[in-house]
């Protein structure tokens, strides 16, 4: 069969050419402005550190000096760079069912027009911004490559070529599959607006039909600006903030915010759970009454039997509405902002339902942090058939996950990394059919199943035609045999 896949790329094992741009001299940390309420254990677990990181890098801090208003450093990890520069977490928080039209990137509102030029296709232009420092190559030393030296700056070239690796496998597949695809990788720093300027100003660009930039919100929002302008649909793989959608309806953002992780929960409960009884443990933080209300909105539509339980002032009183004719469910969104008195939480809330010895079976809900507590019972864990939902998930249980890692050993020799890897193979599984196939009406209705093939699947809605979609679907995981398994979306 012909070969219709066509890569641009950079590195000399699969290269059939590149673009590369060169990339500035960048720092190992980015910035964070904190917040009213926010606590320095907050902020580490928003960027997947520890405490720990963040002082070593700020001379002088501590928990106790950290204060509102104040401009800190964050290290940089594979988890964090695109997380960086975006809206505050306390933002991401307290953006749950509603939105306002401010869009920081528009002055005035773009609605969606059909693209005269998007007709049904037979072949798709992809163009893919990375961060691979391409130009830093050759600066390299692998005499002394180890897994710990590969996430310093001096190895940044490595951070994120992940992502197309896992693109790239689903390729392979969907050419088999008969797909028709020229994928275009270009090499933007993080920060580079000129050299992002500069691709978007490229003759290639023109004949684009998708634009996936994994990149910072600066250059982020030179693209969308850009794929505004010229009706192509464009693709935010990592921000969970919500108000990226405003005024952007070409926009796709893939990572599910707290509040579809909230409806996610709902939607299992609705479909294992014949008669539920929820009952929600919470404390009344500025972190957590957010999402309290959220939960308390959809109780009442729901026509679930609930209550919602304030652990600080009612601890003792967290079995009074356990109904032994039902199925009943404890979530816990409760956040104490301290590693130590989460743990400790936890440890009294399992010891708290273990005492109880007239205690029907029932469910508990938490939050994954809960695994890493090094001190917690994962007997009763078990016990209380403990849930949480994620994202993303290496999880070998899920059949779709393991044959990814088979070709992914296969083509690179090598363990796909925790997230960018599978995120980057689901946007093209998903992508790359359904644009194909639904031609000029992908962009009105781009939900198709392709749950057989994505390790993580997607439903996209949006509020109206002027937004943009987000994904609604994240995963529950379940703790069964001591093993961690996904047991819906």
């Amino acid at each position: 069969m012909k070969r219709l896949l066509v890569i641009f790329f950079v590195f000399s094992f699969f290269l059939v050419s590149f673009d590369a741009y060169s990339q500035k001299e960048e720092q190992n940390y980015g910035i964070h402005n904190v917040q009213a309420g926010e606590n320095l254990y907050r902020i580490s677990r928003t960027y997947f550190l520890k405490e720990q990181d963040i002082i070593d890098v700020n001379p002088g801090l501590s928990a106790e000096t950290l204060k509102a208003g104040q401009v800190i450093k964050i290290p940089y990890t594979v988890r964090n760079k695109s997380l960086l520069n975006q809206v505050n977490s306390s933002t991401i928080l307290t953006d749950f069912s509603q939105q306002t039209n401010s869009n920081n990137n528009n002055t005035k509102p773009v609605t969606y027009t059909k693209p005269k030029k998007y007709n049904s296709k037979k072949h798709l232009n992809i163009a893919m911004m990375l961060p691979l420092a391409y130009d830093k190559i050759d600066q390299l030393n692998f005499t002394k490559f180890n897994i710990e030296e590969k996430k310093k700056a001096k190895y940044q070239s490595f951070e994120y070529i992940t992502f197309f690796e896992g693109a790239r496998i689903a390729l392979d597949k969907l050419e088999q599959e008969g797909y028709s695809v020229s994928l275009r990788v270009f090499d933007v720093a993080e920060e580079d607006t000129k050299g992002m300027q500069d691709v978007l100003n490229s003759e290639s660009m023109k004949d684009m039909d998708l634009i996936i930039p994994l990149v910072f919100q600066k250059n982020f929002n030179i693209a969308l600006e850009y794929a505004n302008a010229n009706m192509i649909p464009i693709i935010n793989p990592m921000s969970s903030n919500l108000t990226i959608l405003n005024n952007n309806p070409y926009l796709f953002k893939i990572q599910p915010s707290p509040a579809a992780e909230v409806e996610t929960i709902i939607r299992y409960i609705r479909n294992n759970f014949s008669n539920p009884n929820i009952i929600l443990l919470y404390t009344p933080s500025a972190s957590e009454k957010p999402i309290m209300e959220y939960y308390k909105q959809i109780f009442e539509k729901g026509g679930f039997s609930w209550c919602i339980v304030d652990y600080n002032k009612y601890a003792g009183r967290i079995f009074e509405k356990i109904d032994n004719s039902k199925d009943n469910i404890y979530i816990s969104i409760v956040d104490k902002g301290n590693p130590k008195l989460n743990e400790a939480y936890v440890t009294q809330l399992l010891s708290k339902l273990n005492s109880n010895k007239k205690l029907p079976n029932i469910n508990l809900i938490g939050q994954y942090s809960w695994l890493d507590f090094p001190n917690i019972d994962l007997t009763l864990m078990q016990k209380f058939n403990y849930h949480f939902t994620l994202s993303y998930l290496n999880d070998y249980t899920n059949v779709n996950f393991v044959n990814f890692v088979k070709d992914f050993r296969t083509h690179f020799k090598a363990e796909p990394d925790k997230i960018y890897a599978a995120l980057g193979y689901d946007i093209m599984m998903y992508f790359v059919p359904g644009m194909t196939q639904k031609g000029d009406d992908f962009i009105n209705e781009p939900n198709h199943d392709n749950t057989k093939t994505m390790v993580n699947s997607y439903y996209f809605e949006r509020r109206n035609d002027s937004t943009g979609y987000q994904n609604k679907r994240t995963v529950i995981y379940k703790l069964n045999d001591y093993k961690i398994i996904s047991v819906g979306r």
